[in-house]
């Protein structure tokens, strides 16, 4: 191909053999005579964007049992459409439109976790705990969901304009049907979207901004925000590195310094169940439990937190040899994996953390799908295994739960490690991404692919 007829863009069914077959539903792969560009970056959103849809409504139509009838206990667990949104709200005073964090039995949930369920319940227009209540509040969050996959398709694309189809990752990855309706994650991965382009951006107190906020989900997001000290030297941004931490540890207190004030018992009950709670479910500390020797809660705690002494060094030995110390996303990604092995809960919707680092990559859908099996799998296994205790003949013993344990801790680190050999020659990103425009524009000519 001559360089006058050089694609605007990677075009995946080029250049991805799995790619290449699964467009066969839709007509094929690109023809040797497509005209490329025309619509912009724009086009390439909408598109990738309108394929979300179609995962979303399989995952509504994968927890439509307990859609139609309710989310009671063990049968969501039998059906695997078990989802925080719901549960939640029917378990605090969320049913009453009040903070979860208020009542004699206050939620765990993280504080955005939990305002996100109160602005549903506010916006429901029906309260209580009956189905149809259920219906609404779940519905409500299926359709923010949608906004926010398309949301992040948009950050992804001004990542990565080069390789725009790889926004596919985020929004089409088989874990958005099973995951995204489990819980409120998909808000937090969006703003990490969001706070890594505020970096590349150069607007560092948003980044950090973002990512606190975050943080006040799951921990992840920290693994971020540290390796935007790490890489900030490298690239000549230790005054920026600054700032991001200095707004987010001002956007934490801000955030959550009123509720202390005014709900101090609830709103607490998230953390010291962190610190007081043992092995929870996906995490590798609760084999030796599955196997009849639990380790003590203490044990656990410190294990958790000697896991992100180590991220910070592993994080802080990559950086200090240069190799891809510029990529913040390749950075991220091995540390991150540190934080999982190690952590004292890893649940289901973890996975969802995943997908920036897929998506922010150059990794071929051969290894997000190899990683996504593994995901699923573990999806179906920690169900059965909660229902073994109510009907051990139909559900899972603990002995085959561990090994999809172990399955999932080596799908993470097989993708992972994709990430950062994908990332570690990626040129040093620029603080304003070239965004492609149709003709007119100035930007670029759509082209005709005649090879």
């Amino acid at each position: 191909m001559s360089r006058s007829t050089r694609p605007p863009y990677d075009i995946p069914s080029w250049s991805d053999p799995v790619v290449r077959v699964a467009t066969g539903v839709v007509g094929g792969p690109v023809g040797r005579h497509a005209v490329l560009g025309v619509r912009g970056l724009a086009g390439v959103a909408a598109a990738v964007t309108a394929l979300g849809a179609g995962m979303l409504a399989l995952g509504v139509w994968q927890k439509g049992h307990c859609l139609m009838k309710g989310w009671a206990s063990p049968d969501h667990f039998w059906r695997t459409c078990y989802s925080d949104i719901t549960v939640v709200h029917v378990s605090s005073s969320l049913s009453d439109r009040l903070l979860p964090y208020a009542g004699e039995s206050p939620s765990d949930q993280p504080l955005v976790s939990g305002l996100v369920m109160w602005v549903l319940a506010l916006v429901s227009p029906q309260s209580g705990t009956d189905v149809s209540a259920q219906q609404w509040v779940f519905s409500l969050w299926a359709l923010v969901v949608m906004l926010l996959l398309a949301a992040g398709v948009l950050a992804v694309v001004a990542l990565r304009p080069q390789r725009p189809w790889q926004a596919a990752h985020l929004a089409v990855s088989p874990v958005i049907g099973l995951l995204a309706l489990v819980s409120t994650d998909l808000l937090g991965v969006v703003l990490v979207l969001y706070a890594v382009l505020a970096w590349e951006r150069r607007h560092p107190a948003a980044a950090g901004a973002l990512l606190a906020t975050a943080f006040l989900m799951r921990p992840y997001p920290l693994v971020f925000l540290v390796a935007i000290v790490l890489v900030a030297r490298h690239q000549g941004r230790v005054r920026d590195a600054a700032q991001a931490v200095v707004a987010a540890l001002v956007t934490g207190v801000v955030l959550y310094l009123p509720f202390v004030l005014v709900v101090p018992d609830g709103v607490l009950t998230a953390p010291r169940s962190w610190v007081e709670s043992g092995a929870g479910y996906g995490a590798l500390s609760l084999v030796p439990q599955l196997h009849g020797t639990p380790l003590p809660a203490p044990t656990v705690t410190w294990l958790a937190l000697t896991g992100w002494l180590v991220a910070v060094l592993v994080g802080w030995l990559l950086t200090r040899r240069g190799t891809g110390s510029h990529d913040l996303v390749a950075v991220a990604a091995p540390m991150t994996l540190v934080v999982m092995v190690t952590a004292q809960s890893v649940p289901v919707q973890t996975g969802l953390w995943v997908l920036p680092f897929l998506a922010l990559s150059d990794l071929r859908w051969r290894d997000h799908l190899v990683w996504a099996a593994a995901e699923s799998l573990h999806f179906l296994a920690v169900w059965m295994h909660i229902g073994f205790s109510s009907d051990p003949s139909r559900g899972l013993p603990g002995d085959a739960y561990s090994l999809a344990i172990a399955l999932r801790v080596l799908a993470w680190t097989w993708v992972l490690w994709q990430v950062w050999e994908a990332g570690r020659d990626r040129p040093v990103p620029g603080p304003e991404p070239r965004v492609h425009r149709p003709v007119g524009s100035g930007s670029f000519d759509p082209v005709r692919a005649d090879t």
